[in-house]
């Protein structure tokens, strides 16, 4: 299994025009919290990486970044707008090079499975350096289903975290709560931050 194809097909569509809205969000906090655990000039591989605006912030700020994404129109966006190598696949089949030193994966998740999420966050954070972090964030309070554009939505919920960290191989090393920072209501947002335990 991987990204619903009427997913994918949403964002090949519309990949401009929602790299642009994205771009009005405020991610201070959330980049503040995040990069405090990354090694000055480390590697970051930001998942589900949409227009590239969390990748040409990261390598403005001196980091090493690439991005994966499922939607070969985000994908093109990205690489025009962030200035940083994009490979185009789901993010259950990515496979680094070498290892990372951090993997970021903000409000991309969510567009999997519940399963397919807690896969991704086992198997993925083998790809990270002695003490790398992964961040990622999703919302929480929708149901789970389609949109009215056509897209899957998984919610968070505790499950994720508690089968994630059964296996002993990463732990919490912050999450928070917040509301939307494009100001949409009805739902808020669950940030987790799992830090590999060496």
């Amino acid at each position: 299994m991987s990204i619903d194809k009427r997913t994918i097909g949403y964002y090949d569509s519309h990949a401009r025009e929602f790299a642009e809205y994205a771009k009005s969000a405020d991610m201070r906090r959330d980049y503040e919290h995040f990069l405090k655990y990354v090694p000055k000039g480390g590697s970051i591989v930001d998942i589900g990486c949409g227009g590239g605006r969390d990748l040409r912030f990261f390598r403005e700020s001196g980091y090493v970044a690439s991005g994966v994404d499922a939607s070969e129109g985000m994908c093109q966006v990205a690489r025009e707008y962030s200035g940083c190598p994009v490979v185009c696949c789901d993010a259950l089949s990515w496979v680094p090079g070498s290892k990372v030193d951090a993997i970021w994966a903000n409000a991309s998740l969510l567009h999997l499975k519940m399963d397919e999420i807690i896969t991704f966050l086992k198997t993925k954070t083998d790809f990270l350096n002695p003490g790398g972090v992964l961040f990622f964030s999703m919302k929480a309070g929708i149901k789970e289903g389609f949109d009215e554009n056509g897209r899957f939505y998984t919610p968070f919920s505790e499950l994720i975290v508690d089968s994630v960290l059964a296996d002993g191989k990463v732990r919490i090393a912050e999450r928070w709560t917040e509301g939307d920072s494009l100001g949409r209501g009805g739902f808020h947002w669950e940030a987790v931050i799992l830090k590999r335990v060496d």
